[in-house]
């Protein structure tokens, strides 16, 4: 199933080549989870990443459809 994944700030350097700007459309098998994609491309999880699906915060094991947007960026620290 193919999904389109997006990284942001420091990140956009773990997508692959073929990227525009700083998403791509990638190929994902049935029943894979946010964590697992993330992993994948080297994104680490936890308090360090703001993960979102279609614009929604969600836990490493949420399961990803067709068509999901999946997007990663750094966590920011400030004040």
């Amino acid at each position: 199933m193919k999904i389109t994944l997006k990284l942001l700030a420091t990140y956009r350097t773990n997508l692959p080549e073929r990227a525009e700007g700083n998403e791509c459309l990638i190929e994902v098998k049935e029943g894979v989870n946010v964590e697992q994609v993330l992993t994948e491309y080297g994104i680490p999880m936890g308090n360090e990443s703001v993960v979102l699906v279609n614009g929604q915060p969600v836990e490493p094991d949420a399961l990803l459809k067709e068509d999901d947007s999946l997007c990663a960026f750094p966590a920011m620290a400030g004040g």
